[in-house]
């Protein structure tokens, strides 16, 4: 069966890109922030998906393509060079004719001018099938406030409304994954019938690959909370016992595992961005070797290293809050203070990361259940901005929003019922994890 082909029309540099790497969780296509980055109209097909998307040029010259368009050879007795001196716009409209549905993407921190006008009258001269989806709101919230975005969405609904054409404003650097859903139920509602059918296979496949790749990350997430509970607990002779070195010890498991946790689950999505329609267990298959640190612990200046790997990535998902716990905030630095940094930003002094319990002639050392805890909601943070984000978007989160994130993930995870992080198994954190992520992306963010 042919695949569903929806062209991605509109201005340049207006995240036409940027909105097919959201809509697909791949990172495909040039990004950069500059005009002009796309000069051919570029099909990317998801099998899965039964989709091709064609990421067209930038318009330039709208208002005279659509003069060309209504008599082409009295416009070029006058023009007769316009063809040549216009290929990227001759292109955009070509990949617009050959697709099924259109997107037409525009920027919510322009107004509607005359040069939106034409686009939007040149891409309905050539297709009947249209959604018009406005960019950046979140964005343009932040430089201005909300009555101004308001007041913006309905001048730019007043000419879609004049043209029949359904509206979203969406943010594709950093926005309700909800509104995704809404964006695909747009464009489902004005397929014809037997395109339906295809479409909605289509994007179930592609919902089972993020699901099964969700689960796949929330199960690492449990295997690191397990493996903190377990290699930072154990029982030593009281004439054995310094506080200060257990807790150094305590604080180089817990490092080691989170910088296992931190790769495993960025090679995880890395690679699936750069690979969107290759399956979860394939996707495993293609996880680079992991570093052998001996037990995961051993690892001295090899978790710096790893966690230098990724640092730049979650820093730019999750802000430079992330960033300042995987490094302590100073770059590559050993792994003790990177540590102490962590100690402090989970939960206080580093003394409250162990809990001491004295037995007579042994102490037991117990890693605190609420550090515990405050580890799971990073890694479920770090889980989300990586699925949810994406790569090569260059764009982040600020402190404060970040913040907010972690502070969304708390309340929703206290609603629930809670588990025993002292003593649930891997599968049981694991649901809890997707149980956190589910509500997550239901909310508003």
């Amino acid at each position: 069966m042919e695949p569903i082909k929806i062209a991605i029309a509109g201005q340049q540099n207006v995240g036409k890109t940027t909105l097919i790497r959201t809509l697909t969780k791949s990172n495909i296509g040039e990004v950069e922030d500059r005009a002009g980055v796309t000069t051919e109209a570029e099909h990317c097909y998801f099998k899965d998906m039964q989709a091709t998307f064609i990421d067209t040029p930038g318009f330039q010259r709208a208002g005279e393509m659509v003069m060309y368009f209504r008599d082409p050879e009295k416009f070029l007795e006058i023009n007769p060079n316009f063809e040549s001196d216009n290929a990227d716009d001759f292109k955009a409209i070509q990949a617009v004719k050959e697709s099924d549905v259109v997107v037409y993407v525009a920027d919510l921190a322009d107004v509607p001018k005359p040069a939106h006008q034409s686009e939007v009258l040149l891409v309905r001269q050539n297709h009947q099938k249209v959604v018009a989806v406005l960019n950046q709101y979140q964005q343009t919230v932040r430089a201005t406030n909300e009555a101004k975005v308001k007041q913006r969405i309905n001048q730019w609904e007043t000419l879609f409304k004049e043209r029949g054409i359904p509206l979203i404003s969406f943010d594709a650097h950093w926005d309700n994954p909800v509104k995704v859903e809404k964006i695909y139920e747009i464009i489902f509602q004005i397929l014809d019938d037997q395109q339906k059918l295809r479409f909605k296979e289509g994007l179930n496949l592609f919902k089972k690959r993020q699901a099964d790749i969700r689960q796949e990350a929330c199960k690492f997430l449990a295997e690191f909370i397990e493996d903190c509970r377990k290699e930072a607990s154990y029982t030593i002779q009281k004439s054995d016992f310094n506080e200060e070195r257990v807790q150094n010890d305590i604080v180089r498991k817990i490092n080691g595992n989170f910088a296992y946790f931190t790769y495993c689950v960025t090679d995880l999505y890395k690679i699936a961005a750069e690979n969107p329609t290759t399956s979860k267990d394939e996707l495993l298959l293609k996880m680079r070797p992991k570093a052998h640190w001996g037990n995961r612990i051993g690892i001295g200046g090899g978790a710096a290293a790893i966690l230098g790997g990724v640092t730049a990535l979650i820093s730019g998902i999750l802000g430079a809050g992330i960033g300042g716990l995987l490094t302590g905030g100073v770059g590559a630095i050993p792994v003790g203070l990177a540590w102490a940094q962590i100690g402090g930003t989970i939960g206080g002094a580093i003394g409250s990361l162990g809990i001491f319990s004295d037995h007579g002639d042994t102490v037991t050392i117990e890693i605190d259940i609420e550090q515990l805890k405050t580890l799971l909601i990073k890694g479920v943070a770090i889980i989300w901005g990586l699925s949810n984000t994406g790569y090569g978007r260059e764009k982040k989160l600020s402190s404060d929003e970040a913040r907010q994130l972690e502070e969304q993930i708390w309340r929703i995870q206290e609603a629930f019922k809670g588990i025993d992080l002292g003593k649930s198994n891997t599968s049981t954190i694991r649901e809890y994890c997707e149980q956190i992520l589910d509500k997550l992306e239901k909310e508003s963010y």
